[in-house]
């Protein structure tokens, strides 16, 4: 079995810097000299955001029912898991006299998981399985890879700052305020 991770380029970090996002994002916070919460939070509504994806072969085993220390057959499987937040999630906490703003990010979880069916092979061949049994088996064993990884989650982390920082930069900045992690 092979663990791959794969640091994905964010199409919204190239928004942000082709200027696709920043212009809408400026207008909503205004002309104030004050930075709210709620107007960065305005400013980083993109829903939801995957910030890394976990790419994984793996073996998933289906226990016997009658007993469970039993393995009935092996899986084996490719799919992928993506972890991120809801944007919506994200508050800030401001202070107006250093002037800077700490991002306070909710937990990174995993956002979706997807198992490429034409992969799938059984040992030993044509268990009797349904299909839906075997995608949830696979998914099952996917995610509970995904979550082991700690570097999957420090990846995502870093991205995650990486994309708040540049949807948020030019506003803090052209206020005086900066990003305090």
């Amino acid at each position: 079995m092979k663990k791959k991770l794969i640091l994905l380029v964010l199409v919204v970090v190239i928004a942000a810097g082709a200027g696709l996002v920043l212009p809408n994002k400026i207008s909503k916070i205004g002309k104030e000299n004050t930075i709210t919460s709620s107007q960065l939070e305005k400013a980083i509504d993109i829903s939801q955001l995957s910030t890394a994806e976990f790419v994984y072969n793996g073996v998933a085993e289906k226990k016997n029912e009658n007993s469970p220390e039993d393995v009935d057959c092996y899986i084996a499987y490719d799919a992928n898991v993506k972890v991120g937040i809801n944007m919506e999630d994200v508050k800030f906490k401001i202070d107006e006299e250093k002037k800077t703003v700490t991002p306070i990010l909710p937990e990174i979880e995993i956002n979706i998981a997807t198992l490429d069916e034409n992969s799938i092979s059984y040992i030993p061949k044509n268990p009797d399985l349904s299909l839906k049994e075997v995608i949830t088996l696979c998914k099952e064993d996917a995610i509970n890879e995904a979550n082991t990884s700690d570097k999957l989650y420090e990846t995502a982390e870093e991205n995650l700052q990486s994309v708040i920082e540049a949807l948020l930069a030019p506003i803090l900045e052209h206020e005086g305020y900066s990003i305090q992690w």
